[in-house]
């Protein structure tokens, strides 16, 4: 068997990478082949026939490519983890709309199969016709070893880790954090990111500045994570990766009550959700002073990444789905 990923972006793009380049080298070991084309590219017909099975992650593409590939694919399979018939950071017109909304259709009824990160996008694709089947986000246990115990400091470190485009909504929250860590000397804030919070200077924080590969080693210091989303159509359909990698860090989560992290929680049990600044600031308090608490949750936490996020589990069923079985 050999596979034609036709990708959403290269792999810096978090939700290609999560979604499909980090099961290809356990597909290679397998014995199965595979090909990558450039994002967004749709190869000659002649060239999609001779694969087994092609793979679209996420891209749109026009109702006339769409039958190019179903009229070439042995078998089509389709994933996305956004929501992204709804506006992200900007409004849509009403051709925008239409267009979106007839492309999305047009590949989820072709597809042998759409691939979905949650059970509010599958809602919304069954709808449309899809067979939708959910393949949860998951992470590489080989960059998420176990957390290992460390000796107490007397510092309990809150920390967000995301990209630069995201902390406009951490920067929401800095009033109650700036509130918290006036209340509780003991408390830091640490930013894993590629760019520093636009904070007041009266509000200390600690910059961990990003770096590819990184994430284990920033997160891994920190003692509940921080997981703030705006309230919007688009964010119900996210499925956290930073949620996912607090979890594999064995740490609780504070979070905006969003669907995708609504679902994460019913696994794990260790997100508490926040959606006015007096809950933000009563459930990072009721964290900070119980540390017996903190750490359950955080067992909690790492019990349900390794039995059901991590691609040691997801990845059986996504080859399962790539090959028809």
């Amino acid at each position: 068997m050999k596979l034609l990923v036709l990708p959403f972006g290269d792999a810096s793009c978090a939700s290609t990478h999560y979604r499909v380049i980090q099961y290809l080298e356990m597909l290679k070991a397998d014995g199965i082949g595979y090909d990558v084309a450039s994002p967004g590219t749709l190869p000659p017909s002649v060239e999609i026939a001779g694969y087994e099975a092609v793979l679209v992650q996420k891209k749109l593409f026009s109702t006339s490519q769409v039958r190019t590939l179903r009229a070439q694919a042995k078998r089509l399979l389709f994933d996305i983890d956004d929501a992204t018939w709804h506006p992200h950071g900007r409004k849509h017109g009403w051709w925008t709309r239409w267009r979106t909304n007839r492309r999305l259709r047009s590949i989820v009824r072709a597809a042998d199969v759409a691939l979905v990160a949650n059970h509010y996008i599958a809602h919304h694709l069954s709808a449309l016709g899809a067979n939708a089947q959910v393949l949860p986000m998951a992470l590489n246990p080989a960059d998420w070893p176990p957390p290992v115990a460390t000796a107490a400091t007397g510092r309990i470190r809150i920390g967000w880790s995301g990209a630069p485009v995201n902390l406009c909504y951490l920067e929401t929250l800095e009033p109650v954090l700036a509130q918290i860590m006036r209340e509780h000397p003991e408390v830091e804030l640490a930013v894993f990111c590629g760019k520093k919070p636009d904070f007041s200077a009266a509000t200390p924080y600690i910059h961990l500045p990003w770096r590819q590969g990184g994430e284990s080693a920033a997160v891994e210091t920190f003692h509940i994570g921080l997981l703030p989303l705006p309230v919007d159509a688009f964010s119900q359909g996210k499925s956290p990766i930073k949620a996912l990698q607090y979890m594999a860090a064995g740490i609780p989560t504070v979070a905006t009550p969003q669907a995708g992290s609504l679902e994460l929680d019913r696994e794990s049990g260790a997100i508490a959700f926040a959606k006015t600044p007096a809950e933000w600031h009563a459930c990072l308090t009721s964290l900070i002073t119980d540390a017996p608490k903190r750490a359950a949750l955080g067992r909690h936490a790492r019990a349900a990444f390794e039995a059901h996020y991590s691609t040691t589990c997801t990845y059986p069923l996504w080859k399962s789905y790539l090959m028809g079985v």
